[in-house]
């Protein structure tokens, strides 16, 4: 794997992908945290999606999708403004979705977005 790319890592999703045990989500950390880009040569943007983000995008009807990708697209359509939010969403995203919009028990009294959220089942 290190003459693969000269021992360095790649700064291409498909050739972050094309590595042992790295998908898609961490293929875009990556390139979004690591490397600080933003999207790619075709315009696409590196937003990583994993279980906080997936579930929070879906309960609060921000972005739906049944895939990853699926809400990964829907997360980037809906978000304005790309350039001042795009880098720091995912951070965002996960943190309100770990200690806030926690899958069991959400603590939506304390949501700063409840009254913007679609989630039916809100606890105090």
């Amino acid at each position: 794997m290190v003459d693969l790319h000269g021992g360095e890592v790649p700064e291409n999703r498909a050739a972050l992908e094309a590595l042992p045990g790295v998908g898609r989500k961490t293929a875009n950390v990556v390139l979004n945290t690591a490397f600080g880009r933003l999207k790619d040569n075709e315009g696409k943007y590196f937003l990583a999606v994993d279980t906080h983000i997936q579930r929070l995008a879906n309960r609060t009807g921000y972005a739906k999708g049944k895939t990853v990708e699926q809400t990964e697209q829907a997360i980037i359509k809906n978000t304005p403004n790309k350039t001042e939010f795009m880098f720091n969403l995912h951070h965002w995203f996960i943190l309100h979705g770990r200690y806030t919009c926690t899958a069991r028990t959400p603590k939506c009294g304390s949501c700063i977005i409840e009254d913007l959220c679609d989630y039916k089942n809100k606890t105090e």
